[in-house]
């Protein structure tokens, strides 16, 4: 019966590994859907969903075990003037710019909702806001930019796990409780009302390149500040924001470099890298 019942395991493991599937979406028409929620409509859980750079003006929930992925927040937005404009209670979305022109930037459900380096601005209400009772939910090297009050609260027993985020220049607050648990750590920004675990964290200008451009400063308080138990892909320790921690969406970094000398006196150099975009 063990030996059954392992190679039933290991049917159905292979088994949802093929029936994964990558899904794109392309605003101009180049991919199976144009739109970021009816993508996701129609998605299984364990699809990845791809979607190239332009400006969705359109509501998405996400709520199945699918990776929601940008071309990176200089190049692909989600807007809206609903309140909010992602819903997401499973699953993972990053590497977005997410602004609500009528409410929240994102309203959080579930317990296994992740958002991961994205930036969320300009939101009229809150960027993350946490309603449901019993939710947890995981933020990670996200910016919270400009929102009208606060940058991640958590109400009515939601519990948020924020880390190297950036939260500044929000109306009220940047982590903030009310009913519910704000827990932060190697977090900039004002940790006013919260009433969580807290640690590593500081409350002094991010030293962002510009009000548009979301890259540090070497000489910001946020670079290699991040949790150090995660790193940034070039080995080092994380930064806070957008451009830190594993997800860290950059352009190639060296690995590894080899120096081949060559028989008429010249060397060729081999080069290996990794590059999330």
């Amino acid at each position: 019966m063990k030996k059954i019942f392992l190679l039933f395991v290991l049917v159905a493991a292979i088994t949802a590994t093929l029936s994964a599937r990558i899904i794109k979406v392309d605003i101009n028409g180049s991919g199976q859907f144009t739109s970021i929620n009816t993508a996701v409509i129609n998605a299984v859980a364990g699809d990845t969903i791809k979607v190239l750079p332009g400006s969705y003006f359109e509501q998405v929930t996400i709520n199945k075990n699918v990776v929601v992925i940008g071309s990176g927040f200089e190049t692909t937005m989600i807007n809206s003037n609903v309140n909010p404009t992602v819903v997401i209670s499973a699953g993972k979305i990053l590497w977005f710019n997410i602004s609500s022109a009528s409410g929240d930037g994102i309203q959080v459900s579930g317990t296994s909702a992740i958002i991961s380096n994205c930036v969320i601005r300009g939101c009229m209400i809150n960027g993350i806001n946490g309603l449901t009772g019993g939710s947890i939910t995981t933020v990670i090297n996200c910016v919270l930019m400009n929102d009208g009050n606060d940058g991640i609260i958590a109400q009515n027993g939601a519990i948020i796990n924020a880390t190297n985020c950036i939260a500044w220049n929000c109306g009220l607050g940047y982590f903030t409780k009310n009913g519910g648990v704000v827990n932060i750590s190697y977090c900039d920004g004002s940790t006013y009302f919260t009433n969580g675990n807290q640690s590593g964290l500081i409350n002094l200008d991010p030293q962002f390149v510009s009000s548009s451009d979301f890259h540090i400063s070497q000489g910001s308080p946020c670079w290699d500040k991040g949790n150090p138990s995660l790193l940034d892909p070039d080995g080092s320790q994380s930064d806070m924001g957008y451009f830190g921690g594993p997800d860290c969406p950059i352009y190639p970094v060296v690995k590894s470099v080899k120096i081949i000398p060559q028989q008429d006196g010249s060397i060729q150099i081999q080069a290996t890298g990794v590059a999330n975009y």
